[in-house]
């Protein structure tokens, strides 16, 4: 969603809702961070010495070229929440040139519950997937597929998490446009 940017002068909201919507949100962009790096190093140094490996005795080691199709729904997963926590998804925006404010706020807190509720059920429903997956096995590692599965679900969860600290934040904003661009300038 596009937005007006903020002036930094503006006072930031206060009170309890804006301490835990601060929090949970700094947590979620700290966790996906640490989850989207953490699975690029780690895919790069498994493939990294399988070239080793591989160049130095001709054979490889098998395990590292199991390791992107674990780690990569992970990377996937944390950036889209990386993503939803800056406002740097894909949104349509047209409508809300037609709107004022109040019909902004009401129309973005309506938007936030069905996205809230939609990756909510998701993650439920995941947990179906996690069951069935989990009799499947990568050879070399012996990894079953559901910890690939489970990024999905984790990621769901993020993102649900995300649209109710955004509902909170649309609840405290003078402009409810400006949301996730004034968490961009707390970032700056």
């Amino acid at each position: 969603m596009m937005a007006t940017p903020t002036t930094s002068s503006a006072a930031a909201p206060t009170g309890v809702l804006a301490t835990v919507v601060k929090w949970t949100d700094d947590a979620i962009v700290a966790a996906g961070t640490a989850v989207a790096i953490g699975a690029l190093v780690v895919m790069f140094v498994a493939l990294m010495a399988e070239v080793i490996v591989r160049y130095l005795t001709n054979q490889g080691m098998g395990w590292p070229t199991e390791m992107p199709n674990i780690l990569f729904p992970w990377l996937v997963m944390g950036g889209v929440v990386l993503a939803a926590q800056r406002g740097q998804h894909i949104a349509v925006t047209a409508i809300q040139g037609l709107l004022g404010r109040g019909g902004n706020r009401v129309l973005l807190i309506g938007h936030q519950l069905l996205i809230a509720a939609t990756f909510f059920y998701l993650a439920w429903v995941g947990l179906d997937v996690i069951e069935i997956t989990g009799t499947e096995e990568f050879p070399v590692t012996g990894i079953t597929a559901r910890w690939a599965y489970l990024a999905l679900i984790v990621g769901f969860v993020g993102l649900g998490l995300t649209a109710l600290t955004t509902l909170g934040r649309l609840l405290l904003a003078t402009d409810p446009l400006a949301v996730r661009a004034h968490h961009l300038e707390e970032d700056v």
